[in-house]
């Protein structure tokens, strides 16, 4: 049936109405895609540089640990040259360990007081004098206190140094340059007996001039870090008493949530330090010669330096509280086996076990610190974590021997990791406390 004509004008008003519509609706798609166009791109989000400052640190703590007065090689030197006995290096060898423990709070009242620039300037400087010191002839409790005196100067960086990477790295990057300070640490240690093994072989005094001239460039290095960086190591700490000082430094082991921390590093160090005093006995009484004994143990160092990058490199990708647990379970784990494994092969995969939780473990502590601790607080509360670590040495060689010997290898490694587990635990009690949290950006 024919439209009319009403029908057919409402018809025509219908389809323009559509065909408008449409219109629009083109129009608005076509802007919006050329306003995507036109939007500028957004990359993604890269990772904070660590600054000059921390990598002038970096490298002047690789030369230091290269350049070291090894225990060893100085023992060596002082009974070939005659000028101690056994016994009597036994005592000298004491004296520079007693030194390093001291260092530890030392290095951090000083860095609070004159700044971590100037403490490791003038550390190193000192390192240099009484290594030279040490090669002249002199009596034995003369011997015994100038090493006491350059263990503790060379160890007095360590504080002052951790503290200007809170200082000058952006805080979520904190992890990663504890991490790969520490692998530059590891990286001169591995270097160490090598260069001090044949500068010996050329003339024993030649071990101390490379000490002294690895300290003097450390300094040098030192001085290039930009005043800049360590702005908050200048201005107001340092200008204090002596006494507010001492008192800073003593305050992390009475104050909460620091003082358990750093006692729950003190036990899960006694427990992995045995490597340098039961773990060798323990694996000469099982028949390892004492060349098979040392290439197992080179198996820490090496695994270190080539894990240690990627591990920094996700340090602090995540919370801090399933790693510490992780790295203390691994550790103790690692150290147990020790008491079942007993072939060569065996040894070298229990301290590959343990070497993987100290991987995990090694920017942890320094970065909660850093975290926990204010600015001016930073160099004392990183000295009170170092000597919690070097008091761990010196109780777990007579500890371990003790319970080596008493205890039998099975007992003695099984309880080593049940120390470990109840460090692990104690994290967790801790953190529900005071949570083990992201840094601040």
């Amino acid at each position: 049936m024919p439209h009319s004509r009403e029908s057919r004008s409402m018809l025509a008003c219908v389809n323009s109405d559509r065909r408008h519509r449409q219109c629009h609706f083109l129009r608005l798609v076509s802007m919006s895609t050329r306003t995507e166009r036109l939007k500028p791109h957004v990359p993604a989000p890269k990772k904070e540089s660590l600054g000059r400052a921390y990598w002038y640190l970096w490298t002047g703590t690789c030369l230091n640990r290269v350049g070291q007065l090894l225990p060893a090689f100085f023992t060596i030197y002082l009974v070939h040259e005659n000028l101690a006995t056994i016994e009597t290096a036994g005592w000298i060898i004491g004296a520079q360990g007693a030194g390093s423990i001291v260092a530890a709070l030392l290095g951090g009242v000083l860095s609070m007081r004159f700044g971590s620039r100037r403490t490791i300037i003038y550390s190193q400087l000192t390192t240099a004098l009484f290594a030279g010191a040490l090669s002249l002839s002199m009596p034995v409790w003369g011997l015994a206190f100038v090493a006491f005196l350059a263990g503790c100067a060379t160890t007095i960086h360590r504080p002052a140094g951790t503290a200007l990477v809170a200082h000058t790295v952006p805080a979520r990057e904190r992890a990663r340059a504890y991490g790969l300070l520490y692998w530059a640490s590891n990286i001169g240690v591995s270097a160490a007996p090598l260069l001090a093994g044949a500068v010996m072989e050329l003339a024993p005094q030649l071990m101390f001039a490379l000490n002294a001239a690895t300290s003097v460039s450390y300094a040098l290095i030192a001085t290039r870090i930009p005043e800049s960086s360590f702005q908050s190591d200048d201005t107001g700490p340092r200008k204090k008493s002596w006494r507010h000082s001492v008192k800073k430094a003593v305050t992390p082991f009475v104050q909460l949530p620091i003082a358990p921390f750093i006692f729950l590093n003190f036990l899960l160090a006694a427990v992995y330090l045995q490597c340098r005093s039961a773990l060798p006995v323990d694996m000469a009484d099982h028949g390892l010669s004492a060349s098979t004994v040392g290439v197992a143990l080179s198996v820490n160092g090496i695994l270190v330096v080539v894990l240690q990058p990627f591990a920094s490199h996700f340090a602090g990708s995540s919370r801090l509280l399933p790693k510490f647990i992780t790295a203390s379970v691994v550790i103790g784990l690692g150290f147990f086996l020790h008491g079942f494994w007993n072939s060569p092969i065996g040894y070298i995969c229990s301290i590959a076990v343990w070497t993987l939780g100290e991987v995990v473990l090694a920017p942890l502590g320094s970065s909660l610190i850093a975290i926990w601790a204010g600015v001016e607080e930073q160099a004392t509360h990183q000295a009170a974590y170092f000597f919690a670590w070097n008091l761990g040495v010196a109780v777990s060689a007579p500890v371990g021997l003790w319970g080596l010997e008493y205890l039998g290898s099975t007992i003695f490694w099984s309880c080593t990791c049940a120390l470990a587990l109840i460090v692990a635990l104690g994290h967790i009690v801790l953190a529900n406390f005071y949570p083990y949290g992201e840094p601040d950006a």
